[in-house]
């Protein structure tokens, strides 16, 4: 029922709200010296979190001494905790406002005055794909007297454009390959420095180093090298077979032990990915997204789907074999000499054969032990 009733509570207040604001005129782009920043990033999805990095690193680069604060939701805000290019992470639970246990749209005001009392001079929402009431609005009460994000999103306008001092729109169409982190950058009406660096990063403390090595050993029983696999993805479209995540691990299995990373939606392709395996295996089955990410540390190489561990990999350094099927890899894709992508013909990820797979993973496993 809430579900229901959200859309048109929200289209109904963007429509007054749009009433009420009207149209500005353009102001020059001043953040402030030294800024204080905020971003909100308050979706779910932990990959488009984690392409948001860059966008971070490059304003800690380009405002060093500035107060850069993110807004996550609470699926998100444990990865993003400690991150060395922001000052704090802000936990956005929207449930509170609109759940169904307890909560409030009259908690809206004293939020607000929460947010004001960080005085921040600027508030930007990265949007890539598509644009989002609630984050637009969460800049707008922050009181930041200056706002960016999408007034449209190649061609479809932002219904809660009217938030922003800066609406910015956005058009990738004549570049579809443009990256994800790239498109995040694109928000910021100046110049970013290092905006070439595409890469994530989850920022580990030494304690969660350590016990992410102990972990692994304990997995791999030791082993000198270790290949982990993912064969889960939370959409089915984006999951290569089962069964050739099997017979690529028993192929491999003289290169490296084999460890299975699993969620709470991959209990299908895991099971049928270990029933059809011959070598044995360790299993991180629904652990703490940051204790995974410690213990992916230390495998010399990831093989998964186009799904969020593929983006948690590559964010603490670990080499990434990526699999696509319907999305575009030289958007989501890990950039970086060490990371490679395969993906299926015609968006199809059952096409890429086990020859492919294995063939890639082997040059991979070579190079890494040449370096």
């Amino acid at each position: 029922m809430l579900r229901s009733i959200e859309p048109v509570f929200k289209r109904s207040l963007s429509a007054g709200l749009r009433r009420l604001f009207g149209s500005t005129a353009a102001l020059p782009f001043n953040p402030g010296s030294p800024p204080r920043i905020l971003v909100v990033r308050q979706h779910n999805q932990l990959g488009d979190m984690l392409c948001v990095v860059p966008l971070l690193r490059a304003l800690r680069r380009t405002y060093p001494d500035a107060y850069i604060a993110l807004m996550a939701s609470p699926v998100n805000y444990a990865p993003m905790v400690g991150n060395r290019y922001v000052d704090e992470v802000i936990n956005f639970d929207k449930r509170e406002f609109m759940g169904r246990e307890g909560g409030s749209l009259l908690r809206l005001p004293g939020y607000s005055r929460e947010m004001r009392r960080r005085k921040f001079t600027v508030a930007a929402v990265p949007s890539t794909v598509s644009t989002s009431f609630t984050s637009d609005l969460m800049a707008y009460l922050s009181g930041a007297p200056v706002r960016v994000g999408a007034a449209s999103i190649e061609g479809q306008a932002n219904p809660s454009g009217f938030f922003f001092t800066h609406p910015r729109d956005l058009d990738w169409r004549a570049s579809p390959g443009r990256h994800q982190a790239e498109r995040n950058m694109d928000i910021w009406p100046a110049k970013l420095e290092g905006g070439d660096d595409l890469s994530a990063e989850i920022t580990l403390a030494p304690e969660e180093t350590a016990d992410g090595e102990a972990f692994m050993q304990s997995l791999s029983g030791g082993a000198r090298r270790v290949i982990a696999y993912h064969p889960g993805a939370g959409k089915v479209p984006n999951r290569w077979p089962a069964e050739h995540f099997a017979a690529l691990a028993d192929r491999l299995s003289g290169s490296g032990a084999a460890v299975i990373t699993a969620g709470p939606m991959d209990d299908e392709p895991v099971e049928a990915m270990t029933r059809a395996m011959r070598a044995p295996c360790g299993l991180i089955r629904n652990q703490p997204i940051r204790r995974v990410a410690s213990a992916l540390r230390f495998a010399d190489l990831v093989i998964c789907n186009d799904t969020g561990i593929m983006h948690v990999a590559a964010a603490v350094g670990t080499p990434v074999l990526s699999l696509f099927g319907p999305t575009d890899p030289r958007q989501w894709a890990p950039t970086g000499p060490r990371h490679r992508s395969i993906r299926g013909e015609g968006g199809d990820i059952t096409t890429i054969s086990l020859e492919q797979v294995a063939g890639a993973a082997e040059e991979m496993l070579r190079l890494e032990r040449a370096r």
